[in-house]
């Protein structure tokens, strides 16, 4: 089983101003959703996602990107700089692997 990954970034939470910079990010709301190569029996891709927030640690003025000025890819690297990726990505395979072998199922009652 091989899946691809995906992060979403939902929305941004900052303060107006922070250490003499404003819009300062300190906050990150995500949802990471993983797709496996395998499919159910209608062909659909299983997928499985995580949804949650991160803090972005204190920012360095010498170093500090304005709002406006940030990339997806610049929030993925917060994201995935404080190490909790690996944990968030075993978590999403874990369920797509309980879609594809399932250890328990729901049936509607027997009447």
């Amino acid at each position: 089983m091989a899946n691809t990954y995906n992060w979403t970034i939902n929305k941004l939470d900052v303060r107006p101003t922070q250490d003499s910079l404003s819009d300062v990010v300190y906050n990150i709301h995500w949802t990471y959703t993983a797709t496996s190569d395998q499919t159910d029996p209608d062909g659909n891709a299983y997928t499985a996602e995580a949804i949650g927030t991160s803090v972005v640690g204190k920012p360095d003025p010498e170093d500090f990107t304005a709002f406006d000025d940030l990339t997806k890819s610049q929030v993925e690297e917060w994201l995935n700089a404080d190490g909790s990726l690996a944990n968030i990505a075993d978590r999403v395979d874990s369920k797509i692997q309980k879609q594809i072998t399932p250890t328990s199922e729901a049936k509607d009652v027997p009447w």
